[in-house]
C-alpha cells in the first residue's frame, strides 16, 4: 500500500462515509438509499475516492475502509481504544481534577499506584472527558498484551497507521502524531517500563503537540514527567465533596447492589469492611461480589482469611 493510500486529511466526511458503506460491501443503490442521495452522486464520490487513494478499482476502497474510518475517528477530536465500561464509575473527583490540571501544564503526566487502586478506570475517565480538547484525538493503548518491541505497533494499529515503501512504521506513526494535538494513553507500563519509556522519550522529542497519560507502578524516568500519586479511596465521609458516606463506601455499596438490588449493610459494618480493605477499588469490589451470598456480617467475618475470601468469587 502507498503512502497516498492511507493519507486521509483530503477525504470529505461524506467520502468517508461512502467509503465505510463500500468496506461493508454495499452497491451504489444501497448506499445512495442509505444516505438519501442519487445513485449518480455515490458514483462521483467513489471515482473522487479512486483517485485520492491511487487505487484501481472497488475491492483496494474496500480493503482501505477500515483505515481511513479509525483515522478519521481520531481526527475528530474522538477517542478510540477506550476500554468498555461496564459499571459506573464512582469517586475520585479530586484525582480526576488533578490529572486534568497535570495535563494542561505538562506532555507527559503519569499516574501512579499499586495495582488494584484503580489506575486503569482513572485514565479512562481523563480521556473520555478530554477527548473534545484534543482535535486529532485521543488512543488508549493497554500494554498488558503487548510483546516487548511492539509498543509502535499496538498504537498505529489502533490508529490505522501503516508503513509504505521507504518509510518505517516507527516514521509513520511520528509523522501522524506530529500533524496536530492527541492525547495518547499508555495503561500498565509497568509491564514494558524500559521500552515504554524509549518510546515516549522519542514521540515527545519528534511530536511537538502531542501530550501523554501514563499509568504505572514505576516512574518512567524521563525528563519533564509528572507524576500524579494515586491513593486508595477515601475512608472519610464527604472527603470528596459529596454526601452520605465516604468513597470507598459509594463503591461498595454500588457494586453490591449490583448483585443483589437489595442490599443493605449497618453503618458501622460497612466502614469496617472498607477500612479492613484498605480502601483498595480492586478488593473492594471483590468482597462487594461476593455480598450477595455472604451478607455483610459474613463479609466481615470472612476477611480474617481476606486471601481465600476474595480470590474465591468467580468474578
Amino acid at each position: 500500500m502507498s503512502n497516498k493510500a492511507v493519507d486521509t486529511a483530503a477525504v470529505s466526511e461524506r467520502e468517508a462515509e461512502v467509503l465505510e458503506a463500500i468496506g461493508a460491501h454495499l452497491s451504489n443503490a444501497q448506499i445512495a438509499g442509505r444516505m438519501h442521495i442519487s445513485v449518480r452522486t455515490v458514483e462521483s464520490h467513489v471515482s473522487s475516492l479512486l483517485r485520492k487513494f491511487g487505487v484501481a478499482d472497488r475491492r483496494a476502497l474496500a480493503d482501505l475502509a477500515p483505515v481511513v474510518t479509525a483515522r478519521q475517528q481520531a481526527r475528530t477530536g474522538m477517542a478510540v481504544g477506550l476500554p468498555a465500561a461496564r459499571t459506573s464509575f464512582v469517586g475520585r473527583s479530586g484525582e480526576l481534577t488533578g490529572v486534568l490540571a497535570a495535563l494542561t501544564d505538562s506532555r507527559l503526566v503519569t499516574l501512579l499506584g499499586p495495582g488494584g487502586v484503580g489506575k486503569t478506570r482513572l485514565a479512562a475517565r481523563v480521556a473520555e472527558t478530554t477527548a473534545g480538547s484534543y482535535p486529532l484525538g485521543t488512543v488508549f493503548t493497554d500494554l498488558v498484551p503487548v510483546r516487548e518491541g511492539y509498543v509502535t505497533e499496538a498504537v498505529a494499529a489502533l490508529l490505522g497507521v501503516t508503513e509504505g515503501p521507504g518509510r518505517s512504521l516507527d516514521a509513520a506513526l511520528h509523522e501522524y502524531l506530529a500533524r496536530g494535538r492527541s492525547l495518547l494513553v499508555l495503561d500498565n507500563c509497568e509491564h514494558l517500563l524500559g521500552v515504554a519509556a524509549a518510546f515516549v522519550e522519542k514521540l515527545l522529542a519528534d511530536c511537538t503537540e502531542l501530550t501523554i497519560l501514563a499509568t504505572s507502578r514505576e516512574r518512567l524516568a524521563i525528563p519533564g514527567e509528572r507524576t500524579v500519586p494515586l491513593p486508595p479511596l477515601s475512608l472519610v465521609a464527604g472527603q470528596d465533596g459529596g454526601s452520605g458516606g465516604s468513597e470507598a463506601e459509594e463503591l461498595f455499596i454500588d457494586r453490591a447492589r449490583a448483585c443483589d438490588p437489595q442490599f443493605t449493610a449497618a453503618p458501622e459494618v460497612l466502614a469496617e469492611l472498607c477500612v479492613r480493605l484498605d480502601g483498595m477499588p480492586l478488593a473492594i469490589e471483590l468482597a462487594a461480589a461476593r455480598s450477595a451470598s455472604l451478607g455483610p456480617d459474613g463479609l466481615l467475618a470472612g476477611l480474617d482469611d481476606h486471601l481465600r475470601l476474595l480470590a474465591g468469587s468467580r468474578r
